[in-house]
Parts: structure tokens; C-alpha cells; sequence
């Protein structure tokens, strides 16, 4: 049995990052191959940067009393998330020693067949802040194939002063996928040919490979699932209205304190298991997350998609796809029913290319 070792950001705590690992893994295994996740971090993504970040982006910096207040609670929320992806990882992910920085997995990198750069935003330089070698694959060593699957770039373009290391690495894969048309494009324009375009990992399992993972129905009643990583007054007061008209009550799940204010139940820090569940059961979903909606496509949920206004092309590329872009709802109030057939019919086609990827390339 081949063993393929998966570099991808399965340390970022969400559940799109969570989910999406645990996809890649489970998509490998499925078509007979031993995968394992690359336990490297990059050095960015530590708690206490994440916070500062944060409070950067507020404007938080010169004021000591807001300051300590926003880092006690990201503290809080930090810890929490923190034990539902740790305890994530451990049950589910296969998971390789941890590495202490790029520089030990270079000189220590583990072995393996194939090795393969995963899903999520692995090549956005924005994101991860620079060009990192380990995204690339350039710790795998010389003769060893090296394999993109399902990458995400989420910007509209390379950066001018990246261009040439960007190019320089992706001519060392053997093949590249990806999971936006949009960054399709973006590596042909590099001179790379054959990039193909397939579907982001949650959605290549279909609802039957992900029914032991979601937890039993948590909420009795009728609901509306809110899943909002933005600030978005619009969003909250459409789930308001939605309510009213449906006679379902409002439910929200988030990782964000400062959440518990708005209007609704509110479910804090759900386990992944129980973030599933809340999509399956729900009537509504009100979200402007590309997981929540690629769930609500693989649950066939009547969603709502309010665009965060950055990293839009993976939200946008998806729905085009599927043809349920007139779901998208900013600025608007009214919108066309959800062809669940075309729906299927579409994602049975992509998952029948990413076998074809996989067999011809692996």
C-alpha cells in the first residue's frame, strides 16, 4: 500500500480546516492509499499572534481597558476551540511527529510515496503571510512525486514580487487540482499546464461517507442555523425576517463570544460532530462560510449565502458550479428554489474527476 504524506493547514481551529483534513485523509483512504497529515504549523498561526492580529484588525492597540478586555475573552475562546480541534485530531487524524519549524521537517521530513499539498488555503500568501516552501512541498525529497490536491489560492491574483518563486515551485508537482476556477486560471497564467479544476474535499464525500460523523439531532424544534464568521448587520436581520415568515426559531453556532448578543439560541464552541448535525437538521441556513454552505449542498438544506466580501472566489466558485448562485443574498430579499437534482446530479459528475485525478496521477 502506498503511503501519501498531506501538508495542508489542519491546525487553523475551525471546522472547515478540520473538516476538510479529515476529507483529504478519508478520500485517500477510500481509494486504497495510507495517508498521513504533516504536523507543521506555520509559524504565524500560533495563539498569541492570532490575537494580536485580532486586535490590529479592531483597532484595540492604544486603548489599555479594551486592549485587556479583548484578550481575555480571545483567551477564553482560544482555549475552547482549541480542546474541539485537538480532541478532533487525536480521534480522527493521522497525524505525523510534530514539527518544531520548517527548518526540522527540511532536513527531517517523513517518509512517504507520494506527497501531496491538501486543501484549504494552502497557497494564499496573504493568508499564511508570504510564500511558505512547506506549502509547497519543498521539504519532499528529490524523485518523489509531489502532488496538488484540491489547493486553494483565495486571492484574485499573485502578488507581483511572488510570481517568480510561486512558478518556481509548482513546476516541481507532478500534478496540480485545484479548488477554484478562478485559481485555475491564476497557475495557467504561470505557464503551468494541465491544472485541474475539482471539488473542495467535504464535498467529495457524499452524505452517506459523512452520516457516522453527525451527531443526533440537538434542537427539536424548527430551526434557522446562523453560522457568521463577518460582521454583517444585513445577514442577522434577513435571519430575522426568514424567521418571522417561517415561524422557525433562530439558532446560532459560533466559536465568538461577542456572539451571545445577537438574537437566537445560542450553541458555543459545538464539537464538530454537533456543527454537523446542527446543518443536517436545520429548516434554514443562514451563513457566509464556504464549509457551512458546502454542507448545506451535500445535505440538500434550503441555504442563504451572504458573501464576506474577502476570499469570495472559493463561496462564488462552488455556487456557480452547482447552479445555486441566485442564492447568494446580498442585497436582496427574494430569491429562486434550490434544483437539489442538478445539485446531485453535478457533484456525482466533479466526484467522478477527482477518482480520475487521483488514479491517474497517484
Amino acid at each position: 500500500m502506498k503511503k501519501v504524506a498531506v501538508v495542508t493547514l489542519h491546525y487553523i481551529r475551525n471546522y472547515g480546516s478540520l473538516l476538510q483534513t479529515y476529507a483529504t485523509q478519508k478520500k485517500f483512504e477510500l481509494m486504497g492509499y495510507s495517508a498521513e497529515i504533516v504536523d507543521y504549523v506555520r509559524p504565524n498561526a500560533e495563539d498569541n499572534n492570532l490575537i494580536k492580529a485580532g486586535m490590529q484588525r479592531k483597532g484595540q492597540n492604544g486603548n489599555a481597558v479594551k486592549k485587556m478586555i479583548y484578550t481575555c475573552l480571545k483567551k477564553i475562546e482560544t482555549s475552547k476551540r482549541k480542546k474541539v480541534c485537538d480532541n478532533f485530531l487525536t480521534q480522527y487524524i493521522h497525524l505525523t511527529r510534530k514539527y518544531a519549524d520548517y527548518a526540522d521537517l527540511k532536513n527531517n521530513p517523513p517518509s512517504a510515496d507520494i506527497y501531496v499539498t491538501g486543501s484549504d488555503q494552502t497557497w494564499n500568501s496573504e493568508y499564511n503571510g508570504g510564500v511558505l516552501p512547506a506549502y509547497y512541498l519543498d521539504f519532499a525529497p528529490e524523485g518523489k512525486k509531489r502532488i496538488g490536491y484540491s489547493i486553494s489560492i483565495g486571492m484574485d491574483q499573485f502578488p507581483n514580487n511572488e510570481i517568480k518563486e510561486t512558478t518556481e515551485y509548482a513546476k516541481k508537482y507532478t500534478a496540480i487540482s485545484v479548488r477554484e476556477e478562478s485559481a485555475k486560471k491564476l497557475i495557467e497564467g504561470l505557464g503551468i499546464r494541465n491544472v485541474q479544476h475539482i471539488l473542495d474535499p467535504t464535498l467529495v464525500l457524499n452524505k452517506e461517507e459523512w452520516s457516522n460523523m453527525i451527531a443526533p439531532r440537538m434542537i427539536q424544534d424548527k430551526y434557522i442555523i446562523i453560522y457568521r464568521l463577518n460582521d454583517n448587520p444585513e445577514m442577522e436581520q434577513f435571519a430575522q425576517d426568514l424567521a418571522k415568515k417561517t415561524g422557525c426559531k433562530i439558532v446560532r453556532m459560533s466559536y465568538y463570544l461577542s456572539h451571545y448578543r445577537n438574537k437566537g439560541k445560542m450553541i458555543y464552541c459545538p464539537t464538530v460532530q454537533e456543527f454537523l448535525s446542527l446543518i443536517n437538521y436545520a429548516d434554514y441556513v443562514v451563513t457566509d462560510s464556504f464549509h457551512c454552505t458546502a454542507f448545506s449542498l451535500n445535505f440538500h438544506k434550503e441555504f442563504f449565502v451572504f458573501y464576506p466580501g474577502k476570499y469570495n472566489t472559493r463561496l462564488q466558485s462552488v455556487l456557480e458550479l452547482t447552479g445555486t448562485a441566485h442564492r447568494v443574498m446580498n442585497g436582496k430579499s427574494e430569491t429562486g428554489e434550490i434544483n437539489f437534482n442538478k445539485v446531485d446530479e453535478v457533484l456525482n459528475r466533479e466526484r467522478k474527476k477527482v477518482d480520475d485525478f487521483i488514479q491517474s496521477n497517484f
